[in-house]
């Protein structure tokens, strides 16, 4: 996998292989408009997409009238895309019949329906100094500032049988807020980011799923260098064919609230969620039926991370050697190294990252912006308290098997319930799911709490951990 470091590198090549890049800055980022906000002007209010235009729209509001894909160049005929708005979200310019956006401010309204695309968007880039590093490209020109998309209970399909992409890119700068739609079927082969790419970005998004994506890492999402925000989402059926079958992180700080991952795989580590150099809060979370082909974190692998998971969910996760719902390698808190420092403190003064900081603007403010766990006071940090573990599986039961629920070193995972009432297996004493050693599970529940599944809470399956 790629480490901050080397995304860094290749950013700068990227940008030094097109030549002398104009630094002229972007205009200025008014803040982002929240899912929940009302947009409003004196003149008019939003009009639900599918609706008639009014005479005036609210500034930087673009309704969206057309289901089907239109790429560049864009041939006038009438209708607005969603290609086209987000081109003049990005711009401030009409496109077609798109109102102009208001960059940093636009809001697109999303025409409830399917749509289905087909092909990759070919639009050059819109500003001299955007930077892509994907080596596939996306079904949508690239998000260049913070964009706000109300999906109004859209689907995003990739038609079987199309050529590989993915639907977003978020450039570095920029930020999306999405909710209420769904985005399917994207597959990128080798590349990252199934679904969504995104890196020294922001993205938050609310009631988004994502259904049957393909990368070689993170299946929905690949995500990078930013601050990552989920509430109420799905990732149901996605794969990764090497790490984080729903959601790859790399050096982010990100917050998982009330989503589900069900059925999501990868073939080396993290059937739902792969993350490094990350801090995560994952709260009120269902994990169901991941599986990891690999040997490590059926639903979690986690290495050199903060992470606080509470109240979540965890049943029928599966992995092949160890750490059938959960594993995390913090290698401080488990002794095999004694670098707790910033990881970027190898760049702060090195000519490669001042390259970058000169050829990108707002790069700098974009890591201040969005501090990842790697850039303000990180420490490895493991907890893991009232959740619900339960059948979660190891295929090779003959080494190691006493980690079906958590296989972590020096982590506090008390006030956790495994399936029976007699506690963990493993490193514990019961029979329930099973513990790796040196971790703190006493005091554990004795029945479900309230806001665990009554009926997976229970200890069905054959007992793995024996």
């Amino acid at each position: 996998m790629k480490r901050p470091l080397t995304v860094i590198l290749t950013l700068i090549l990227a940008a030094l292989a097109c030549g002398s890049v104009t630094t002229t800055p972007p205009p200025s980022e008014p803040a982002v408009v929240s899912v929940t906000q009302t947009v409003s002007s004196p003149q008019a209010t939003a009009i639900p997409a599918g609706t008639s235009t009014p005479t005036a729209l609210p500034q930087g509001v673009i309704l969206v009238d057309s289901l089907e894909q239109e790429v560049y160049p864009f041939v006038e005929n009438g209708k607005c895309s969603l290609g086209e708005a987000i081109i003049a979200a990005n711009s401030g310019e009409p496109k077609d019949t798109c109102p102009a956006g208001a960059p940093g401010e636009s809001v697109i309204e999303l025409m409830p329906g399917e749509y289905h695309f087909t092909q990759r968007d070919q639009s050059p880039p819109q500003f001299d100094w955007l930077i892509s590093v994907v080596e596939v490209g996306s079904a949508l020109p690239a998000i260049v500032f913070p964009l706000t998309i109300h999906g109004n209970g859209a689907t995003l399909i990739r038609d079987e049988g199309s050529e590989p992409f993915r639907f977003f890119e978020l450039m570095v700068n920029s930020a999306l807020t999405m909710d209420n739609v769904t985005l399917q079927n994207g597959d990128v082969w080798e590349d990252w980011g199934g679904a969504i790419y995104s890196s020294s970005a922001s993205l938050h998004l609310n009631r988004v799923r994502f259904v049957n994506n393909r990368a070689d890492n993170g299946g929905g999402i690949y995500f990078t260098f930013g601050g990552l925000t989920l509430t109420e989402c799905e990732f149901i059926e996605n794969h990764a064919y090497f790490a984080g079958g729903g959601i790859d992180l790399d050096s982010a700080k990100s917050t998982f609230t009330k989503n589900k991952f069900i059925g999501n795989t990868s073939d080396a580590q993290g059937g739902a969620i792969s993350a490094d150099s990350a801090t995560l809060v994952i709260e009120e979370n269902l994990f169901l039926k991941n599986v990891n082909a690999g040997n490590r974190g059926g639903a979690l692998y986690l290495e050199h991370v903060n992470v606080n998971v509470v109240r979540s969910q965890f049943y029928q996760n599966q992995s092949e050697w160890i750490g059938g719902a959960i594993y995390i390698n913090n290698p401080v808190m488990s002794g095999t190294s004694d670098d707790e420092g910033n990881p970027l403190d190898q760049l702060d003064e090195s000519p490669t990252y001042i390259q970058m900081a000169t050829l990108i603007p707002g790069y700098e403010a974009t890591l201040e912006a969005h501090p990842s766990g790697v850039f303000q006071n990180f420490h490895e940090d493991i907890q893991i308290h009232n959740s619900c573990f339960a059948n979660n599986i190891i295929v090779d039961a003959y080494e190691m098997n006493f980690s079906s629920a958590i296989l972590a070193r020096a982590a506090n995972a008390e006030n956790n319930y495994f399936g029976n009432a007699s506690g963990p297996s493993g490193g514990g004493p019961g029979t329930g799911d099973g513990i790796g050693r040196r971790i703190n599970f006493a005091p554990f529940l004795t029945e479900p709490p309230a806001h665990c599944d009554p009926e997976l809470s229970k200890q069905v399956t054959e007992n793995h951990n024996q």
